[in-house]
């Protein structure tokens, strides 16, 4: 039955749902960098826009599952750190592929190739000013930005009162209003910052993940709302982003619509779902999986193209292929995350 709206039972651990949620945003960008790569034109030509997604779902799964820890006395610097542990195995699958393409085609010189590795495995952005944010993988970038929204989060934002928080979320989201209609779309983060376009990816990253926490907050707080049936609730935005091109807005107003409006009201009606029991592993490993397939994806795509062209069976092939090199990273490599471990307090 569907708990009435303001009663709720304990919340669980871990709701399962969001694992796949996170799986199929994983999907969509894969098919949105499909559609770039071999130039469908197809329904994902958005896909970009569940990027927001994952920040979404960053300061929501934190704020259920961790800021408790975090006002327990874990120090910002410890906390990022631990992140970035979590994190780095995505960056070092992800640039690993990507720089094996780099040597197989010869995009530069093999020193010149090395230091940007080097660079890229540290997290150290470009600063060149044109070109992607990182030198070998783009969708790398997003791995920065949620490390630095942790960081804020454990030094700044568990401190931020609830009713705070949804003020400072209206603030940022009127800051990404700015910055998309300034942009032309909902894209910013993407590319090696500029001094004119460094602060771009900020409201993009800091409108989602502050809603997120806040809407975490809500939700252990014991917010229960009447949601969809779970098959629906997942369907839900598959066809929202293959829906949003034909909206009569520009690109930029329908991104601000489907980010700001649209994926938070998704991602709540999946938290209030009730998959079966015989859908969390499956669900869970789909949540895990998309990490390694976001992260080679890309790479897989361009790679494929260059050696075989952009036929449909190509395209078929190409996904296969990146779906099987995630795959195999998912067993090579541990993506699972480790509970935050909190020091007992020194008595007096």
């Amino acid at each position: 039955m569907t708990q009435a709206a303001g009663t709720a039972p304990a919340h669980p651990a871990r709701l399962f749902q969001l694992d796949g949620l996170r799986g199929i945003a994983a999907f969509m960008i894969m098919l949105y960098h499909l559609d770039i790569v071999y130039r469908v034109n197809g329904l994902f030509v958005r896909g970009y826009l569940f990027v927001d997604m994952f920040f979404l779902l960053s300061g929501f799964v934190l704020a259920v599952s961790t800021e408790k820890k975090l006002n327990a006395g874990i120090g910002a610097f410890e906390f990022t750190k631990a992140r970035f542990v979590r994190l780095w195995p995505l960056v070092a699958v992800g640039a690993g592929v990507a720089a094996l393409r780099a040597f197989s085609i010869g995009m530069a010189d093999p020193l010149t190739l090395l230091l940007w590795l080097a660079l890229d495995l540290a997290m150290i952005p470009s600063l060149a000013g044109s070109g992607p944010f990182y030198r070998f993988n783009g969708p790398q970038w997003t791995l920065f930005y949620e490390l630095l929204a942790n960081f804020i989060h454990a030094l700044a934002l568990k401190k931020v009162p609830t009713r705070a928080m949804l003020v400072l979320a209206l603030a940022l989201g009127a800051w990404l209003i700015h910055t998309v209609q300034l942009h032309r779309s909902d894209t910013m983060g993407v590319d090696a910052p500029t001094w004119k376009t460094w602060w771009m990816g900020l409201p993009r990253v800091g409108f989602s993940y502050v809603l997120g926490v806040w809407i975490g907050r809500k939700y252990k707080d014991g917010l229960r709302t009447p949601g969809l049936p779970w098959w629906l609730a997942m369907v839900v935005p598959v066809i929202g982003i293959a829906a949003v091109p034909s909206l009569p807005l520009t690109t930029a107003n329908g991104d601000l619509v489907f980010v700001m409006l649209f994926l938070p009201a998704v991602m709540w009606l999946v938290a209030m779902s009730n998959p079966p029991q015989a859908l969390k592993a499956p669900m869970e490993w789909l949540g895990t999986f998309s990490l390694p397939l976001y992260c080679v994806h890309l790479t897989v795509l361009v790679w494929v193209s260059e050696a075989l062209g952009r036929d449909a069976w190509v395209q078929a092939l190409a996904v296969a292929a990146a779906m099987a090199v995630a795959w195999v990273f998912s067993k090579l490599v541990s993506f699972q995350s480790k509970p935050t471990v909190v020091k007992a307090k020194p008595a007096g």
